[in-house]
């Protein structure tokens, strides 16, 4: 069985409904965002307009959600959190927890959460404690046995939307070591008014609320366990790789709104009696922020669609995309606000806004380090994948049913993107002639198949780009009967753009791209924000695109 669906349809449509975030006077465009960060509140009118769309867009089906697809829902994410990042932690901080109780729980307590989730109500993950953060395995709250039930003592730190949660999945110490000492459990609105401790929130993403718990030896039901004793961490590790996914519809929506702010700068703005987009200089800088915006969805989507069609690969797929996707829309924000100039900086512009509420999505559901050492767990395994991830890529290809049961821990070495590449290249060498990027190919082969990086983390970091990089050569194969990006179905502009730019990263050389190479990327997003479509490989049309 196969799940067909019309990608995209409903982000249209919530867009459309949204209205242009440009208008003044929309309640759910950038005056708004500007106003709501100022006085630390919440975005009210975009959560209460978007909360049917995304509040259970990763709740499948058969649990009473609206999920079809994770693509789309990253869709929705992307055109709501365009307007305002915040709106996706306001409506969506459910998702590892809920991912959790979906994977392990009971039906009655998936019952439950999907019944908070539709009144609207949060459900916190309560796993970093403030002595540790992400050295989980030296976490000290403890679950003890106490007659037919447990006793929870101990402190949990940063939990998102704790201030407001109405139940929390708690992870604590159990009994055993290592992985095996940890169990879930699921927390009722009574208990967790009585633990929540000091508040605060964040310098981005200002309005959405963190807590703090302590637990004093606070008495719990056998019932609320989720899953068996000592399974928690594998329950909570395996949920982060859905929620490490989804994130990066953050990420891409705020280098989105970045991105077309910089581009109305410099196609309005004279400086020496011409535009700012006409100056060399101005161009490569944006041609570089289109590319890394260009990578960034390939690399998102092509995960999202892998959430279905190669779960057990999500434990390597969704640490890339989360080191690309913060990394890359980072450097985004960094190039256009050289173009910006002052205009970058101003406290009444969107812009500043959105890039500090779009660095706080680095440190949130799994930090930097912690990430890559997902990573390179990954790269000292020994397995093989060589098949093609044709289903992944392929973007007008049907998908079966998202199945959180084949999640893994690990996949053992294997990488169905860079093992099967070299097949994909023999493909593509005998069908495309562009020289230019047959030897950027060449060098992706190249730096696959020599690692001179000793120290894990670095040669994790590596990897991450070379793994987008692959990822962009497959889109281009199984798409090239297709339009990508607003682009003639295969054409090579944005393929050369993103290759180059992944290539130099992966060998930390972080300068812009050549005028040749930028040049057809920018005009390719260019295109795109005149007509008013996302900056994506489905360009979708967006409300700035609306007749007037």
């Amino acid at each position: 069985m196969t799940t067909v669906a019309p990608t995209g349809l409903r982000a249209v449509e919530l867009d459309r409904a949204l209205g242009d975030p440009r208008d003044p006077a929309n309640p759910c465009g950038f005056a708004a965002l500007v106003e709501r960060d100022a006085g630390g509140g919440r975005p009210e009118a975009l959560i209460a307009a978007t909360r049917g769309a995304l509040g259970l867009s990763f709740v499948p089906r058969e649990l009473g959600g609206t999920l079809t697809t994770a693509d789309d829902t990253l869709a929705l994410v992307r055109v709501a959190a365009r307007r305002d990042v915040t709106v996706m932690p306001h409506t969506m901080f459910a998702v590892t927890a809920a991912t959790c109780v979906f994977l392990a729980g009971t039906a009655e307590q998936k019952a439950q959460v999907v019944a908070l989730l539709e009144a609207g109500h949060p459900v916190g993950f309560a796993l970093s404690e403030p002595d540790h953060g992400s050295d989980l395995l030296a976490n000290e709250c403890l679950l003890e046995p106490d007659g037919d039930g447990w006793r929870i003592t101990g402190d949990k730190w940063v939990v998102g939307l704790g201030d407001r949660a109405h139940a929390l999945l708690l992870l604590a110490r159990s009994g055993g070591r290592g992985a095996a000492a940890f169990t879930a459990a699921l927390l009722d609105k009574s208990t967790v008014d009585k633990a929540r401790g000091g508040t605060g929130t964040t310098s981005g993403m200002r309005g959405v609320g963190f807590a703090g718990f302590h637990f004093d030896g606070v008495p719990l039901p056998a019932s609320a366990t989720v899953g068996e004793p000592g399974h928690g961490l594998e329950i909570a590790m395996k949920a982060m790789q859905v929620v490490r996914t989804l994130s990066t519809g953050a990420n891409l929506a705020a280098a989105d709104s970045g991105l077309r702010l910089a581009l109305d700068f410099a196609e309005r703005h004279v400086v020496a009696g011409k535009p700012v987009v006409a100056h060399e200089r101005n161009r490569r800088e944006l041609g570089t922020a289109a590319a890394a915006l260009l990578a960034c969805d390939v690399v998102a989507v092509a995960c999202a669609r892998a959430l279905h069609s190669n779960p057990a690969g999500q434990a390597l797929w969704s640490s890339v995309a989360k080191k690309v996707c913060t990394e890359l829309t980072e450097e985004v924000f960094t190039r256009c606000a050289d173009v910006l100039g002052t205009r970058g900086l101003l406290a009444d512009h969107p812009f500043p806004v959105l890039r500090k509420d779009n660095t706080v999505v680095r440190h949130i559901d799994t930090g930097p380090t912690a990430n890559l050492r997902l990573v390179a767990a990954h790269l000292a395994g020994r397995s093989t994948d060589t098949t093609p991830p044709a289903t992944a890529f392929t973007l007008d290809a049907a998908l079966p049913p998202l199945d959180p049961s084949r999640l893994e821990l690990s996949t053992r070495g294997r990488d169905d993107v860079t093992q099967s590449l070299p097949y994909i290249l023999a493909a593509i060498r005998a069908t495309l002639t562009d020289q230019r990027v047959r030897a950027l190919l060449d060098r992706l082969e190249t730096a696959l198949q020599k690692d001179t990086d000793t120290d894990p983390l670095d040669r994790a970091e590596r990897f991450c780009h070379l793994h987008a990089a692959a990822s962009c050569a497959h889109l281009w194969w199984f798409n090239r009967h297709r339009s990508l990006f607003g682009a003639e179905p295969g054409s090579t502009g944005w393929l050369t753009a993103t290759l180059t730019l992944l290539l130099d990263r992966a060998h930390r050389v972080h300068d812009r791209l050549r005028t040749e190479d930028a040049d057809p990327v920018l005009s390719l997003v260019r295109a795109l924000h005149t007509s008013g479509r996302l900056f994506s490989a489905t360009p979708l049309p967006l409300a700035e695109g609306e007749p007037a």
